[in-house]
Parts: structure tokens; C-alpha cells; sequence
């Protein structure tokens, strides 16, 4: 399984078209733009490790929302401490999807800690998350987004590709100006 993939099953989703879709910087957010721009998606541009905290406060202050936050080892691994947070605060809408190709995939696919020893799926378990689970197929992921049952923790295993997508065309402030519109319409 590719990211793209993982992103493509989640922009078809309920997820993704119902809910709200944090995008981590880089590859994430050039295939979910890519595959399916819309304003429900915020695309983060210049701050790698934080998609998972800014879905978590989404999904605290929009409870009719489902949250969805798209993120990289890299990144997880870059703010740790944003599990503990996840584990402790996190409400039902709220569900990180980390994207495990084992790779920092913006910056040329150089081996990610999880390629070693580093183990996400137990140090978010061991943060005290309360519903985690590793899917290792586009099966399995398809599966649990038609069943709309995405634990709070995902982790997708993925090989290190990056597809051929420009980048974001938008700017910063067009993101936010356009998601917070999305938001307010409903």
C-alpha cells in the first residue's frame, strides 16, 4: 500500500467527505489536494509535527464534525508528545491516520526511526490511546472507513513512494480562510 492510496481511501470516505481532513505538510497534502480538493480539507504548509495537534483541538471545539488527521512517522515522531495529549483529551470524532512508510517521504524517502525499532502503534498504546490498530492493506482500510469505525489511532503500513503531484497551490491563508467558510456554512 502507497500513501496515495491511504489518502485516495479517506478522501472517498465518509471521512473525507462529511468530515474535516487535517493534512500534514508535504506529500500528504499534495495528494489529498491532488485527488480530491475540497474546502473541508486544511492543507498544512511549513509546520511538520502538528497536524496531529491541530485535529485534536478541532475535534474538541466541532463535535458534529468527524476529524480526520493525516500524518507521517516523521511527524508523529517529531511531537511525541501530541499521543499523550490524544490519549487524555481526545472525543470521539477525533482520529489520527499515521501514514508509516518508514520514510521522512518530502524530503527524499531517508529511513525513519520506525524502519529500526520504533514501534508507534505501542507508544501510542503505551500513551494510554485507547483504540489503536495497524492496518498492512488497502483492504483493511477500505473496510473500516465503509464501517465508518476508524479507531482513534490508525496506522497505515506503506511503502516509501511519492507520487507525482505539484504542490499546494493555495496559500496559507487561502486554506484558512476557505476551511473556516466550510466550517461556518454547516
Amino acid at each position: 500500500m502507497r500513501r496515495i492510496d491511504v489518502v485516495r481511501e479517506i478522501a472517498a470516505s465518509y471521512y473525507g467527505t462529511k468530515g474535516l481532513v487535517v493534512a500534514n505538510i508535504g506529500y500528504s497534502s499534495r495528494e489529498l489536494y491532488a485527488i480530491s480538493d475540497r474546502p473541508n480539507s486544511f492543507y498544512m504548509l511549513g509546520s511538520m509535527g502538528l497536524a496531529s495537534s491541530i485535529g485534536l483541538g478541532l475535534a474538541l471545539v466541532s463535535r458534529d464534525y468527524q476529524i480526520v488527521a493525516l500524518d507521517g512517522d516523521g511527524s508523529v515522531l517529531m511531537n511525541l508528545g501530541t499521543l499523550a495529549s490524544i490519549a487524555n483529551f481526545a472525543p470521539d470524532n477525533y482520529h489520527l491516520v499515521i501514514i508509516d512508510n518508514h520514510a521522512h517521504g518530502s524530503t527524499g524517502n531517508q529511513s525513519s526511526l520506525t524502519a529500526m525499532k520504533t514501534n508507534l502503534l505501542k507508544i501510542a498504546a503505551g500513551a494510554g490511546v485507547r483504540s489503536t490498530v495497524r492496518v498492512k492493506s488497502r483492504t483493511q482500510l477500505t473496510r473500516l472507513l465503509r464501517d465508518q469505525s476508524l479507531p482513534t489511532v490508525l496506522i497505515a503500513d506503506c511503502t516509501p513512494y511519492n507520487a507525482d503531484v505539484a504542490p499546494v497551490p493555495l496559500s496559507p491563508i487561502q486554506i484558512k480562510n476557505r476551511f473556516m467558510k466550510s466550517v461556518q456554512r454547516e
